[in-house]
Order: structure tokens, then C-alpha cells, then sequence
């Protein structure tokens, strides 16, 4: 095939050939270039709602920790989890909770270079390199205060060393790959899907086929992530899915491959890397070429695309399609992505796309820093600086009050507010209770405010919430409304 090069083929004789000193020098200053996009504006951004769980759950109680590990969203990033019940001990401002996010991102990049040289030469090895210091998906989510880029840094190493073992079927191999594994699924329990499909991959590689280690340590991996997998049985609907997550559609779809290309134009660019890498694939199977090439070369397609589509059939049962579920391949879309520039040798075209798609990434990250998000920060500091004894709060839906509790403690003031929003996972009074205190006295509190998540809703779309309002309103008049962004406080008994 014109302009494909024995190196896109993975071919063992091009890929030995280490680094030169020049090559290593970019791979490190594309590290740095990652790490300034991963801790610039790392603090800039309020918390939002699940980087308040996150919160609330390195703080809980062991006791309590295990009662929502068995029972709610802990199960799903238990390693992050524990990490942050230690880490929180040494600060709690919104970039030390973020740090260890930013730091696994980081780590990522050099890991993926690794990884790459074991399926391509140096030169694609660094635009693989390149595109992920570059993400703007990789950059949001290593700013944020949950486990995404720890489990993609671990689902690396778990790659890695299953590609080491099935090539050379030792068995320390397998039994770093196994124990990675397990570690990878406790990261987050999404990332199964790319366990699938690396032994999926075995069906393609030429033999003999090492199905015997494969499935002695498959099945190790099963029973060991059976305590977490549970979870999916014995979890109730509402923990499982919420209403707005989406179904699978074409249109899903297409917003999946901006997420891992980039939107607008940048997806065009990326996906004719994506076309290239996958002729590549192809032609290296249909020209007789070196067979181990072409194992791996359907070990990133199936990376890649595998968990999107079982992802997507479990959508049709119960809707999960988000996007954050699916990261996990974003380093196969890469990989991907850089076979395609080594297929495009001719004029240096795959060079100049990856150039190109990097280029479009930058301004993309940048806006990413200012855009708006659940600004908690303002909307809690706002109540307390206004409240007063004899004051109270609601919550709709009610679990958002740990961001009222989060920055509550970072002001080291214990405002005097009646809070009717039970503790995260625990019991406590709700919005029925309050209903129940207005009914009871004129007026039970100097002022009642009450703060409803996401601006795109009101009061009334909640349980109780029409109630709530109508008889807010009927002792303490219209309120005074303040919009944050996707966070609305209303104020009633000015």
C-alpha cells in the first residue's frame, strides 16, 4: 500500500530502535506542555455536585464510607476514593482535591509514549504523546476532583503488560497484568469493558494463542471484582441512572467523537487519522504482513470501539450513555490516531494533521478554563454572608447540600442555619419537614432559602418542591432570585 511504512505495521525489526536524545527531550517538554495546561486555572472553578460527593465521602466515617461503598456511588471508584481519605488530610481548597487528578493525567502522557512503542515507531509514538498532553477532554478531566485519569493511567499499565504477556506468555506478565487489572476495575467499574476487549483481541492473534493463562487469570480478575459488580444487582434504579443520562443515537455517537477528537473541525481532522490508522490495520492483514502487527493493531481497534458499543447496548436496558463512561478509550482513539499519521507519510500529510489537530486543541482547553459551571462557590458564600439566626435552607434535589456543607467549613464559620436536606446517604430532615414547620407558625424562620441545582429547572420539578413554593410564597411573599451559573438561590422574607 502507497505511504504506509513498515513502522505503521508495527513491524519489530523498525520499533526496537530506542529514542534519540533529541526525541527524548520532546517527549519530556511534551510533559511539561501537559502538566502547565493540567495546573493552570486548577483552582480557578468552583467545586460542582460530584466533586462535592467526592468531599463528602473522604470525609465520612469508615463506618459510613462502607455503608455507601455497599450501597452507592463509592463502589464505582473505590481506589480514587480511598486516596482521597488520606489526601484530604493535608488540605481541602478546590486545587489540592484536584492535584491528584492533574498529577495522574500527567503521569499518562510519557505512559501512553510507552505504550505506543510497543505498537508503532518513535515519531508516531510522540504524536501519540502529543495528542494526549493536548486533549482538551484529557486536560478537563485531570482538572476535576474525581478518579477518570487514574483509572485511564492504570487501564496503561494494564495494557501494557498484557501486551508483554501475550507476546511472551511469562507468567510474571500475567500476574502483573491480573493484579493491574483488578486495581484498574476498583479505579472504576466501566473500565471491564476494556478488559473485554483485550481478550477479545486474542481471537486475532496468530497462533498459538495463550487462552489457557488468559482465562486461569480472567477468571481470578471475575472473582476478585465480584464484590463490586454486585453493585449492578443490588444497587436500586435511581443509583444506577438518572433521568437525563441518554440513550444511544447517531447523534450520541457523534458528540462520543468529539469527545475523543475534538468538536467542530478538529473531529473532521481526527477522523481521518482514524480512517488512516484503521487502513492500516486492515492493509496489514491483507497484504500478508507481519501477523503480530495486526493482533495488535485490533487490540487499539477494539479498545477503541468495544466498550462504546457494549455501552451502548446496555443503554437500551437502562440509559448510561455518558461519555465520562467511555473515556477509558480515549487513549485508543489516539493510538489510533497516530497509526493514521504513520500510514500518511506522503507530503508529510499525517504530520501536518496531527500538528493541525494539536494546534485547534489549544484554544479549545483555553475556553474550557472560563467556561461556566455549577459556580457553588458564589451561590454558597452568597447565603452565608447574608444569613442570620433563625434562618433555613432547602435543597432541591436535596443531596446538593453538601456543597452548602463543603464551603461552609472553608469559611470556618458554622453559620446558624436550619438545613432541611438529610446528610449525603444518611437521614435527616427534607423538604417535608419544612412544609410541615411553615404550616405549624406565621412565620418559623427569619428567612428560608432555597437553593435548586441546575438553572434549567425550578422548585416545581422536584417532590414536594410545588408545595414547598406555594407556601413560601403565601407567608413571605415573591423572593428574591439570584442565578449562578446552573445554580439558582432564592431568597424568601427579605
Amino acid at each position: 500500500m502507497p505511504g504506509v511504512s513498515q513502522a505503521a505495521m508495527g513491524n519489530p525489526q523498525v520499533t526496537r530502535a530506542g529514542a534519540s536524545p533529541e526525541q527524548a527531550a520532546l517527549l519530556a517538554l511534551l510533559t511539561i506542555a501537559g502538566a502547565w495546561l493540567r495546573f493552570y486555572h486548577l483552582g480557578a472553578k468552583s467545586l460542582w455536585i460530584d466533586e462535592g460527593a467526592t468531599v463528602a465521602l473522604s470525609r465520612a466515617t469508615w463506618q459510613h464510607f462502607a455503608w455507601v461503598w455497599w450501597h452507592g456511588e463509592a463502589n464505582l471508584q473505590t481506589v480514587y476514593f480511598l486516596l482521597m481519605r488520606v489526601w484530604i488530610h493535608f488540605g481541602n481548597s478546590e486545587a489540592w482535591l484536584r492535584l491528584p487528578s492533574a498529577l495522574f493525567g500527567i503521569a499518562a502522557v510519557p505512559l501512553l509514549y510507552v505504550i505506543a512503542r510497543k505498537f508503532m515507531d518513535v515519531k508516531p509514538a510522540l504524536a501519540a504523546a502529543a495528542l494526549l498532553a493536548l486533549s482538551p477532554s484529557h486536560v478537563y478531566y485531570s482538572q476535576e476532583a474525581r478518579g477518570y485519569t487514574l483509572a485511564i493511567f492504570v487501564v496503561l499499565l494494564s495494557t501494557y503488560f498484557f501486551v508483554l504477556a501475550v507476546e511472551h506468555c511469562r507468567k510474571r506478565d500475567w500476574a502483573r497484568w491480573m493484579w493491574v487489572s483488578i486495581l484498574a476495575f476498583y479505579c472504576h467499574d466501566f473500565t471491564a469493558l476494556v478488559l473485554v476487549a483485550q481478550a477479545c483481541s486474542v481471537l486475532f492473534k496468530p497462533a498459538p494463542r495463550p487462552w489457557r493463562p488468559l482465562l486461569l487469570r480472567g477468571a481470578i480478575i471475575l472473582v476478585f471484582a465480584i464484590p463490586g459488580l454486585t453493585y449492578v444487582f443490588r444497587a436500586s434504579p435511581e443509583n444506577l441512572h438518572f433521568i437525563w443520562m441518554p440513550r444511544p443515537s447517531l447523534k450520541e455517537f457523534w458528540h462520543l467523537a468529539g469527545f475523543f477528537g475534538g468538536n467542530g473541525v478538529k473531529v473532521v481532522v481526527a477522523g481521518i487519522l482514524w480512517i488512516a490508522g484503521v487502513v492500516t490495520i486492515w492493509w496489514n492483514r491483507r497484504s500478508g504482513g507481519d501477523s503480530e502487527a495486526f493482533w495488535r493493531g485490533i487490540l487499539i481497534l477494539l479498545w477503541a470501539l468495544l466498550p462504546a458499543i457494549v455501552l451502548a447496548l446496555i443503554s437500551e436496558w437502562q440509559p448510561l450513555f455518558l461519555q465520562r463512561y467511555v473515556i477509558f478509550s480515549l487513549p485508543a482513539t489516539i493510538l489510533l490516531a497516530a497509526l493514521g499519521m504513520a500510514c500518511l507519510r506522503r507530503w508529510k500529510i499525517g504530520l501536518l494533521l496531527i500538528v493541525l489537530l494539536c494546534g485547534m486543541s489549544v484554544p479549545a482547553i483555553i475556553g474550557d478554563y472560563h467556561k461556566p459551571r455549577e459556580d457553588w462557590r458564589a451561590a454558597s458564600n452568597a447565603i452565608l454572608a447574608a444569613a442570620t439566626p433563625g434562618d433555613a435552607a432547602v435543597f432541591f434535589p436535596f443531596y446538593s447540600r453538601i456543597m452548602l456543607d463543603y464551603y461552609r467549613d472553608r469559611s470556618g464559620a458554622s453559620k446558624p442555619l436550619h438545613v432541611f436536606a438529610p446528610q449525603y446517604y444518611a437521614g435527616g430532615e427534607d423538604a417535608r419537614n419544612l412544609l410541615a414547620a411553615l404550616n405549624s407558625g406565621d412565620r418559623p424562620f427569619h428567612h428560608v432559602w432555597v437553593v435548586v441545582a441546575d438553572e434549567r429547572t425550578t422548585i416545581d420539578n422536584f417532590d414536594y418542591g410545588p408545595a414547598v413554593a406555594e407556601r413560601l410564597r403565601s407567608v413571605y411573599g415573591e423572593p428574591r432570585v439570584r442565578k449562578f451559573a446552573d445554580v439558582d438561590v432564592l431568597e424568601y422574607g427579605r
